[in-house]
């Protein structure tokens, strides 16, 4: 019983992490009149943003919170990748970096994200 509860968590925080960086984008899109961001819907444990010339994948397992993250130049592939690492959304929402130390309140998490693609670190 404990398992189905867990996913159910880690899928509420995926739902909310989600919409905190497709907020961000928008909030990043005011006024600009070009070069608008491109965000999908964030199903299924994966998300892609795509800004300028940079794209951000991200990757969850919804079962346990641990995830992945890689940022490309033009079009995902090995060869384009200018950054990548892993993450874990605890259970307190609390957010984990393998790049970065002590942990982050989710805002700031979906923040940091969102300065990846748009090169704003």
């Amino acid at each position: 019983m404990a398992a189905a509860a867990d996913t159910g968590l880690y899928r509420e925080l995926w739902i909310s992490f989600v919409s905190l960086i497709r907020s961000y984008v928008a909030a990043h899109d005011i006024g600009r009149p070009v070069g608008h961001a491109l965000v999908d819907a964030g199903d299924d444990g994966h998300l892609s943003l795509r800004a300028e010339r940079r794209i951000l994948s991200i990757e969850i397992e919804l079962t346990s919170g641990a995830g992945s993250w890689a940022l490309y130049e033009d079009d995902p592939g090995p060869e384009r990748v200018l950054e990548q690492g892993t993450f874990t959304i605890g259970e307190d929402s609390l957010v984990e970096f393998s790049d970065r130390r002590g942990r982050l309140e989710l805002e700031v998490a979906a923040e940091a994200f969102t300065a990846k693609v748009f090169d704003e670190e």
